[in-house]
This record gives C-alpha cells, sequence and structure tokens, in this order.
C-alpha cells in the first residue's frame, strides 16, 4: 500500500532525529553538597565521557590523574587535607565502565594572619596610616575566615585598586604568599606593594575638537593643574563630556609617564556628533488619544555651543508648540536658558490658551536634579456652557528638586524617586493676586524576591494657598485622573466642578499601590489600588477610589502597561495604556 505524502513527511522527521550519545564511561562522585557540586562540574575526567575515541590507555590516565586533579580543586575552597578514595569497574558488554570517587574534604584552612605592606613612595605621605587601614578593609579575606582561590586572588585585586584609583596609578602587587600549614589548618597571607610615583593632574589636551569651543570641555573638567590624580575625577568628567549633545563619542585618559608624574597630562579624545536634527513621532495614549510630533534641534548655534530647540505636537485635545534656548554648562555645572511656549486643550468642557515665557537655571546628575526658574504665565479659559472668557496671569518664582536611587532607571526593580516644587507670585507684578504653590510626589519599588515580583507604592500631594483661588491661573491649580494618577477616571476628570467642566483645584492628594508578579520573560500580570482627587480645600475633599488589573512588557525604552481599571465613583470601567516610566 503507498503511503501518503503526510506518513512519508512524518517518517522523514522521524529518521532525522539525532540518537543520543551514551557515555563511554560514568562517573559517581559521593561528597559533601558544595564539594560534590564542585567537583562534578571541573573534574578532567568528567569532560570526556562522550568520547567515542577514548582508548583503554586514555582512560586510565584520566583515572590515575583524578586524585590528584581532585585536591587541586578543593585546595581553591580551602581544603588542603581533603580524603580520596576511587575506585574503577571495567566494562562489561554493553555496561560501559564505571568509576567512583569518594572524598572526605576534611577541616578547611583558617587565614591565621594577614600581613600587607604599602612601600615606595607611599611611605612619605602624610596619610600613610590612612592608607594601609584603607587597603586593608578592602582586603575580602579577614583573619578567621576560611581560605579560598577566589579570596586570595579577589583580596590582592581589591588592595591594589585603592592604590590605582586615588594618586598612584602605575602600582603594583610586588610580592605575595600564601603559606598553608597542614598540620593545623591555618594560613598565613603576604602581600607586598609598590606604590609607584604620585601623580598630580597636569594641562588638558584635546583632539578631534573641531566645531565646538574649547571652553566646553575646560568648563566641565571639574579639576584643576595641580590637584591629586583620582581615576574617579576622570571618570565623572568623560560622563559630563558624554551626556552633552555634542560628541558621538569621549575618551579621557591620563598620560601615566613617570617623567610627567608632577603633572600628569589629562589627554581627551573626542568624536563630534551632527549638530543639526529633525525627528519625528507618532503615538497613542489612552490619555491624549492619537499623538503627532515633529523636534528640531541645533546644538551649536553661532558656533557657541548654544542648544536650540523647537517643537510642536498635535494631540486629540491638545496642541502645543515652543521654542528653547540654552546655553553650555557653567564651571560649576549649572545651565542656564530660556522659553517660550503655546498650548491649546479642550477637555472636559474646558477650553484653555496658555502662554508660557521663562528663564531657567539648572544642574542635572545622576541622581539629583535641581532647578530655579522664573516664569510668566499667562491663561485665558472659557466653559463651553458659560458664555465668555477669562485672562489669568502670573509672574512665578519657582524652585525644583528630584532625587532618584533606582537600580535601573528605564526598568526599576528596587529603590525610590521623589520631586518636590515650590513657587510663588506676587499680586501687582503681572500677577492677579499672590499665592504660593507646593506639590511633591515619590515612587518606591519594593522587590518581593526574584519569583515573587515586587510592590510599586506612589503618592502625589499639593496645595496652592491664595486668598482667592479665582484669580490663579488654572494650570497652576490641580487636576487628576487617567494614566499614572488615579486609574479608572479619565484623564483629568478628577477636579473641582464648574458648570459642566472640570476645573483646577487648590488641594491634591493621590495614593497608589501595585502589585507585579512574573509570568514569563519580561512580561508580568499587575493588580493595583489607585486613590485620589483635587479638591478646592480639604473640607471639600475625598478620595475617588480606582482599582483593577494589568499586564507589563518590560520594552527596550521602558515597562508598557496595559491596564483594566474600575472606577468606583461612576460605576465606569477604563481601558489605560501607557509607557510607565519613573521620573
Amino acid at each position: 500500500m503507498a503511503r501518503s505524502p503526510i506518513s512519508l513527511f512524518v517518517v522523514s522527521l522521524v529518521l532525522a532525529v539525532p540518537a543520543v550519545a551514551a557515555p563511554v564511561y560514568e562517573v559517581t562522585v559521593t561528597a559533601p553538597g558544595d564539594v560534590r557540586d564542585l567537583l562534578a562540574e571541573h573534574l578532567d575526567v568528567m569532560k570526556w565521557r562522550e568520547y567515542d575515541d577514548m582508548t583503554p590507555e586514555q582512560l586510565e590516565r584520566l583515572y590515575q590523574a583524578m586524585p590528584a586533579d581532585a585536591k587541586d580543586l578543593l585546595s581553591t575552597r580551602g581544603y588542603f587535607n581533603p580524603r580520596v578514595e576511587t575506585a574503577f569497574t571495567p566494562a562489561s558488554g554493553s555496561t560501559p565502565a564505571e568509576i567512583t570517587l569518594t572524598v572526605e574534604p576534611g577541616e578547611p584552612v583558617v587565614i591565621d594572619k594577614v600581613d600587607l605592606r604599602l612601600d615606595g613612595p607611599i611611605r612619605n605621605d602624610d596619610d600613610i596610616e590612612r592608607r594601609e587601614r584603607r587597603a586593608l578593609r578592602a582586603w575580602t579575606l579577614k583573619e578567621g575566615e576560611t581560605f579560598s582561590q577566589s579570596g586570595w586572588d579577589g583580596s590582592k585585586k581589591a588592595a591594589l585598586l585603592t592604590l590605582l584609583a586615588d594618586r598612584y596609578p602605575t602600582a603594583k602587587l610586588a610580592e605575595s604568599r600564601a603559606v598553608v600549614d597542614p598540620g593545623t589548618d591555618k594560613a598565613q597571607l603576604s602581600a607586598h606593594y609598590d606604590s609607584g610615583p604620585r601623580y598630580a593632574l597636569g594641562a588638558l589636551s584635546v583632539t578631534g575638537l573641531n566645531s565646538y569651543p574649547r571652553q566646553i570641555v575646560e568648563r566641565l573638567a571639574g579639576f584643576s593643574e595641580g590637584d591629586p590624580y583620582r581615576q574617579q575625577t576622570l571618570l565623572d568628567f568623560q560622563t559630563r563630556l558624554q551626556n552633552t549633545p555634542y560628541f558621538a563619542s569621549v575618551f579621557v585618559r591620563a598620560d601615566l609617564d613617570p617623567a610627567t608624574a608632577d603633572a600628569a597630562p589629562v589627554n581627551v579624545d573626542v568624536v563630534e556628533g551632527p549638530q543639526q536634527k529633525v525627528s519625528f513621532g507618532l503615538g497613542y495614549s489612552t490619555d491624549s488619544g492619537e499623538r503627532g510630533e515633529m523636534n528640531y534641534r541645533h546644538v551649536n548655534v553661532l558656533d557657541r555651543g548654544w542648544i536650540f530647540d523647537a517643537g510642536a505636537r498635535l494631540e486629540r485635545d491638545k496642541q502645543s508648540a515652543g521654542v528653547q534656548l540654552a546655553l553650555p554648562l557653567d564651571e560649576k555645572l549649572y545651565t542656564w536658558g530660556g522659553f517660550a511656549r503655546y498650548e491649546h486643550e479642550d477637555a472636559n468642557n474646558l477650553t484653555t490658551d496658555l502662554y508660557r515665557y521663562g528663564v531657567s537655571r539648572s544642574r542635572t546628575s545622576k541622581d539629583i536634579d535641581r532647578s530655579i526658574s522664573l516664569t510668566y504665565v499667562g491663561e485665558r479659559a472659557s466653559i463651553d456652557s458659560e458664555p465668555g472668557s477669562n485672562y489669568r496671569e502670573a509672574l512665578m518664582l519657582g524652585w525644583a528638586w528630584t532625587r532618584r536611587d533606582l537600580d535601573n532607571p528605564l526598568n526599576p526593580r528596587r529603590g525610590y524617586a521623589w520631586r518636590v516644587e515650590l513657587a510663588g507670585a506676587v499680586e501687582g507684578v503681572l500677577t492677579d493676586t499672590s499665592f504660593i504653590r507646593s506639590y511633591g510626589k515619590g515612587a518606591w519599588y519594593l522587590p518581593l524576591g526574584k519569583k515573587m515580583g515586587r510592590m510599586i507604592l506612589r503618592g502625589e500631594v499639593g496645595q496652592v494657598f491664595a486668598r482667592d483661588g479665582n484669580d490663579v491661573p488654572n494650570d497652576v491649580l490641580f487636576r487628576t485622573g487617567g494614566s499614572g494618577s488615579v486609574r479608572g477616571y479619565g484623564y483629568q476628570d478628577l477636579g473641582v466642578k464648574e458648570g459642566n467642566a472640570i476645573v483646577g483645584g487648590r488641594v491634591l492628594g493621590v495614593v497608589s499601590a501595585e502589585y507585579q508578579y512574573p509570568v514569563i520573560k519580561d512580561w508580568a500580570a499587575a493588580v493595583f489600588t489607585d486613590a485620589g482627587n483635587a479638591a478646592e480645600n480639604w473640607q471639600n475633599f475625598d478620595f475617588a477610589v480606582g482599582y483593577g488589573v494589568g499586564a507589563r512588557w518590560s520594552s527596550p525604552v521602558g515597562p508598557l502597561a496595559l491596564d483594566l481599571a474600575y472606577g468606583q465613583r461612576d460605576a465606569k470601567i477604563r481601558i489605560h495604556f501607557s509607557l510607565d516610566m519613573s521620573f
């Protein structure tokens, strides 16, 4: 009977499956758990079990070398007096040969004494005792601890790094010894370091700089000629240059020629990036709907390294356009800038036209951002159910401070971030009424274990202190609701009801708790509860509660969130989609 094409295909698949190779010999290791794992992974005899061309002579050599191989491996864990027994059963017919290894590791060797010496020009330092204590603290194998090869190697390297990183970049390990007494199971360790000459930083030498002013590099150095050599100083300098928009690559290094140790030249090699860039973007969120934007950047206006940005964004309920000019970082790593921006928004039956003009001075670092600004806000607002509109204005002096301590800025699992803002305006100085605005928000990321996921806690609080809130621009007041605030409600649906519109309130409060449980790689399930509102005062404040479930994907640009949330006050279910990033 002829086979069908499907049957022939199945047969061909079966024939194509390779046979699993049978071991030429078997090895059984009997030892305590950690020792057994070490031997099973690294013994030479374990690596050749499936070698088909193994001869009896080769197997005999592996078997004879096994005790010495095992003892060498055990010595790396501090076991210098093990009892090792072996047995060999030849192959018989189809039964492979069997090798048995039985190990009793005995007592591990304990560190009895550590002798660490620093010699060379470092002996003339006034803080030599502090340097010796610092090197000894870096030494990981302490007296009384079990000896291990990895700890021995790591200790020597760690102590050397304390010299290389601070003033002595050519230091070296001159001599080291680990003396083990098998009779007492104790070890004495000694390490002798030669510091080499003491280095100080010298003049800057910059290569690859063609279009930008040299002052851009010099201002970011963070040191003066004659300052002590520190590796971290050069790394910070390189990081600051890399964080500017001017260079595609940066490499900073000191010339370690002993002849110029008193003033080691600092060489900076840069590759300049493009000076102008135009970008376009499309997006979507459940808060703002479809989005399109265009941005233009020029990072060398008038060949001074001034950074000019211009952009426009079109969304379903909001359109905006603006320009900004920022000067290069100054010697204190602050940036001065100016901006002008226009926004038109039509949401929740409230139509606003907002004009912002201002100047600012800001500084950004890895963990802390700070800024002070002077901003004019002019706002024309109208409620759809009421005729006419009103114009409010304010000239505000503002201060903001942000602190971050996150293990991963794009997708944190552990840490926190928080921000505080304070601003004020005085009546009569381009301002309708005097007020003070305070605001703070924070997020905490709490890991619950590798397989148990994490908790995310968020909070926001704000208040505007003013004699008459009706004369404060609505943009200065508070509204909330939507993705990133209180899910289960529409974007800025929570605020003060005025006519058929939602306007800003003078107080704000939001709290949120979310639990994320890992499902598969880069994906997690989430359950959450949000509560918050904005109101005219705390006496009229009450929480609007929302809760639901969601999915999280750790994408390359940050966590993407898809949520199904129920707003208890409105008795509605809403879908929220957003890119969830820490601030």
